[in-house]
């Protein structure tokens, strides 16, 4: 006699191969592609492999008669004298967050440290452009309460140390291997939000192409903290990648990368300013590094 077949009902067997479906999804999503690194609130990290680079800008005469220096690889009429001289800067292999830190994950850490001081009315008006736009309103200070308590909640599994980058990692991540003028390509619009394309505020993190490690907004959309102190140029500056912290010749700390707000020559890759360490504004945000162990 042949054997009998079992069949499920047509209804029951959609809906199983319905389940089996977004269960594959779900579980697709959540993979994590090679040379990256995802933490516990999913704040995604790219490998940035050890190499050296031209670090600064070389200042070109627009006289015809007046090459740039010798030492220089190519000269830039938009250099600044805080962006000389230019040196070479060999850099650790480290990670960097793809995105700049968002809202929605800075609403994270108000929550667990009861940090309900920060919402301020000027941090409810500049932040108001949804969890997936840059958080922006926060000091060097409370950049580093945030890295503070993300070490601090990280799972055991995760051997990483969080922090803000240097500004030797922040410009060798930017550059990803090339000299382009922004973070990624000759073409601002392609890579960064400024004036003439932001709206006037920022803008969702990711949406723009990401340069060649695969760091998206390393120009425009906000500025970005790093761990140095400011000094007005880079005469003395460490050649190893890591933080210009002694001595602070200025009571600054270094912005990197431009915003929303300036013009195409504010988010070239070598462009910099500073701040205090307690400035807030509507321009200013941060993205996190990561030392694996």
């Amino acid at each position: 006699m042949p054997r009998q077949q079992h069949h499920l009902p047509y209804r029951l067997s959609m809906r199983l191969g319905a389940l089996i479906a977004a269960l594959y999804l779900s579980m697709a999503s959540s993979l994590v592609c090679a040379g990256e690194f995802s933490s516990f609130i999913g704040m995604k990290f790219a490998d940035i492999a050890a190499g050296s680079f031209q670090m600064g800008s070389c200042q070109a005469s627009r006289k015809a008669s007046a090459p740039p220096a010798a030492s220089c690889s190519e000269g830039d009429l938009d250099a600044l004298i805080n962006e000389v001289p230019q040196h070479r800067v060999s850099v650790p292999g480290f990670q960097m967050s793809k995105t700049e830190v968002t809202l929605g994950q800075f609403k994270r850490f108000i929550i667990a440290t009861g940090r309900t001081d920060l919402v301020t009315d000027e941090f409810m008006k500049y932040n108001a452009h949804g969890d997936d736009a840059p958080v922006v309103h926060v000091s060097w200070n409370e950049a580093k309460n945030f890295i503070t308590w993300f070490n601090k909640s990280k799972p055991a599994t995760d051997h990483g140390t969080y922090r803000l980058p240097t500004e030797a990692e922040w410009e060798y991540a930017c550059h990803a291997g090339d000299k382009h003028t922004y973070c990624g390509s000759r073409d601002v619009n392609a890579v960064a939000w400024f004036d003439a394309n932001s709206g006037k505020h920022q803008q969702p993190v990711g949406s723009k192409h990401a340069n060649a490690f695969g760091l998206h907004d390393m120009s425009g959309n906000v500025w970005e903290w790093v761990e140095d102190c400011y000094h007005d140029n880079y005469n003395g500056a460490p050649t190893d990648g890591s933080a210009w912290t002694s001595p602070c010749t200025s009571s600054g700390r270094v912005l990197r990368g431009g915003s929303w707000k300036g013009d195409a020559k504010n988010v070239r890759s070598p462009n910099r300013i500073n701040a205090t360490a307690v400035s807030r504004s509507n321009i200013i945000g941060f993205r996190l590094a990561r030392t694996p162990r």
